[in-house]
């Protein structure tokens, strides 16, 4: 038998979905135009937001919050642990099944056992194969559920700060990027990714702390 593997995917930055991201439209020949037309749109949608449009925008690099939020880093360390464990039981179980059809093999092939005997034995290995596929499915599902809410957790904690963050900062958009070359050209002093996530942290550290003092 083959042994199948859990398939789980590993945990990318998709939480930037969770923060504003901004698309300007392609340039046209003057330039002027282009920029006009990336105003309306932050104008809009800060609008949209409920938010006074004051021209102040700055951006954050989703995938750098992403490695280094200790909400981040401890929900995925502990989501590796459950994914490595149950590929773990899922490769025992199909050692097992494989040890079972080996020993069954040898014996039909050197004639210990009846054509009765056989048959017996070959539906036990057959729902046994069933039963290591359903657990495969379950695991899959059940992981694949996990991470659905692992990162809606990080990302509604990211945005729940950045709220409380923009209440001071008062920007009119906040943009998410994600990689190092989503930004063409910037001053440097709109990148608030370091000012974000040691918020992040400070609130997280908090919490964390908060949660040990009650045990």
């Amino acid at each position: 038998m083959n042994r199948t593997k859990l398939n789980i995917v590993s945990f990318a930055a998709a939480v930037a979905a969770g923060l504003f991201a901004v698309g300007c439209g392609s340039s046209d020949k003057g330039g002027t135009s282009a920029a006009g037309n990336a105003a309306d749109s932050a104008r809009t949608v800060a609008a949209a937001a409920g938010i006074d449009y004051n021209g102040k925008i700055v951006y954050v690099q989703i995938d750098s919050i992403m490695r280094g939020y200790g909400m981040a880093i401890d929900l995925q360390a502990a989501f590796a642990s459950k994914s490595e464990k149950a590929q773990n039981e899922l490769n025992a179980k199909g050692r097992s099944l494989e040890r079972e059809m080996r020993d069954y093999q040898e014996k039909a092939q050197k004639g210990l056992i009846t054509r009765f005997q056989a048959q017996d034995i070959e539906s036990g290995l057959q729902k046994k194969q069933q039963s290591v596929l359903e657990y495969r499915d379950r695991m899959m599902q059940e992981l694949g559920e996990e991470e659905a809410v692992m990162m809606n957790k990080i990302s509604d904690a990211i945005m729940q700060y950045v709220k409380k963050y923009n209440a001071e900062k008062k920007y009119s958009m906040i943009i998410s990027t994600q990689g190092a070359n989503t930004v063409l050209i910037a001053d440097p002093a709109l990148n608030i990714t370091d000012d974000l996530l040691k918020g992040l942290n400070d609130e997280y550290r908090a919490m964390a702390d908060s949660t040990k003092a009650k045990k």
